[in-house]
């Protein structure tokens, strides 16, 4: 069984969690930037999440960070402080290993700490295992944008999902 632990979201993990957010976005549609990010990106990807809460996921039998998962404002105007954006990215070998659930967990419980009594999940069109995940964590299909985003040479929507916590 795999030892999964959270830390703050810190520099110290810039290497890695940026590492993780590259692969998703050379490999397909589930992280929406065109072309990687230079490591130089990371403070703003903090910046996102300082009003809420981010964290490096760290399997700590090995010291390696595996994943980051966050809070993010869902809308700048305080009319939504509410309602807040859920993201994780997970290393490829770690997915379907129980870790998004063990970040979802997380996320919910530091977001009722904040007040926050939504969240919201804008994902891929073309990523149904996180689609049909969020169905299983009790996430409800709000809605479509179709074929909003274009990336590899096709395009892709965006499913929008809403729990209330």
């Amino acid at each position: 069984m795999m030892n999964i632990v959270f830390e703050k979201l810190g520099m110290e993990h810039q290497k890695s969690v940026m590492e993780i957010f590259n692969y998703y976005i050379t490999t397909g549609t589930g992280a929406f930037p065109p072309t990687p990010l230079p490591e130089q990106f990371y403070p703003m990807l903090m910046k996102r999440s300082e009003d809420l809460c981010a964290y490096a996921v760290v399997d700590a039998d090995i010291n390696r960070t595996v994943g980051f998962c966050s809070l993010s404002p869902f809308h700048p105007f305080s009319t939504f402080q509410k309602t807040a954006d859920v993201s994780y990215f997970i290393a490829e070998d770690y997915t379907a290993k129980g870790v998004g659930a063990k970040c979802l967990s997380l996320l919910e419980q530091e977001g009722k700490v904040l007040g926050v009594h939504h969240l919201i999940a804008e994902i891929s069109s073309e990523n149904e295992p996180s689609i049909q995940f969020h169905i299983k964590n009790g996430f409800s299909n709000i809605g479509e944008f179709k074929n909003v985003g274009e990336k590899l040479g096709r395009n892709f929507g965006i499913v929008l999902m809403q729990k209330t916590l």
